[in-house]
């Protein structure tokens, strides 16, 4: 979060065992770079522009850290889903919310009709597609059934492409291709930004519904509802019960209060 923009990335390794970036992880290494770009543009004032000066700056780290490898395919290179949130003076005393998103990190956002949420379902149709691969399958912790990796290998084949799904990625260009959303939102109004997987509180446990959880961020109660979903993650290792890909999955969010900016 800086200046006028807010923001929530969900980092996903490539599907290969050798890292070909520094850090924890190839997709720690993103959206480390992700974040720490974003705070470094945010002054610039215009998101297109900071997306498009975003995606140079990937482009061009990645591509200095893989010279000495061999060449890296897209089923090797790392990609992240993004949330940014542009607050700005609205009409009537109210702030103006601008968002922008590739892949299925996700927004509630509080309009006078409701807490609305913000995503990119571009890949829903290819999730599904692995959902249905996976089936009713159970699988240990850390393991995917060959079955489910070949979906996910033919999905990515379909990364930022104009009949599949965009999200960040250091090969292949997304710029410009971000899902927009706009609200009129009151002064102070919380804002909840989060990655999918602290998500499932909602769509996949079902504990809570769009405006429960909004209701209980803004309220403060942030930690005790990730303790609940790490105990619910733990309760069914398995996955045989809630049917998932990753028994556990990252899960972020972030809280902030709608002010005008500029």
């Amino acid at each position: 979060m800086s200046g006028s923009l807010a923001w929530v990335i969900d980092g996903a390794t490539g599907l290969s065992d050798e890292q070909v970036t520094p850090g924890g992880s190839d997709a720690a290494w993103l959206a480390g770079l992700v974040g720490d770009s974003l705070t470094g543009l945010a002054g610039d004032g215009n998101p297109d522009a900071i997306l498009r000066h975003l995606e140079y700056e990937i482009d061009t780290a990645f591509r200095a850290i893989t010279t000495h490898v061999p060449p890296v395919d897209d089923h090797h290179a790392p990609s992240a889903c993004l949330g940014l949130i542009e607050a700005r003076t609205g009409r009537d005393g109210q702030v103006a919310i601008h968002g922008r998103f590739l892949g299925d990190v996700i927004a509630l956002i509080p309009t006078e009709q409701g807490i609305v949420r913000w995503s990119d379902e571009r890949a829903k149709p290819f999730e599904r597609k692995t959902l249905a691969a996976l089936g009713a399958r159970e699988h240990a912790p850390g393991s995917i059934p060959e079955v489910v990796r070949r979906q996910i290998l033919e999905n990515r084949g379909r990364l930022n492409r104009p009949d599949g799904y965009w999200v960040v990625n250091p090969l292949r260009p997304w710029a410009g291709q971000e899902l927009r959303f706009d609200a009129q939102v009151g002064s102070g109004e919380p804002i909840v930004l989060a990655t999918d997987g602290f998500m499932r509180l909602v769509d996949v446990f079902e504990a809570y519904s769009d405006r429960t959880l909004h209701a209980e961020l803004a309220a403060g109660r942030g930690a005790d509802l990730l303790q609940e979903l790490r105990d619910r993650e733990r309760s069914d290792l398995m996955a045989g019960l809630y049917p998932r890909v990753k028994t556990h999955d990252d899960a972020t969010f972030l809280v902030v209060a709608a002010e005008p900016y500029g």
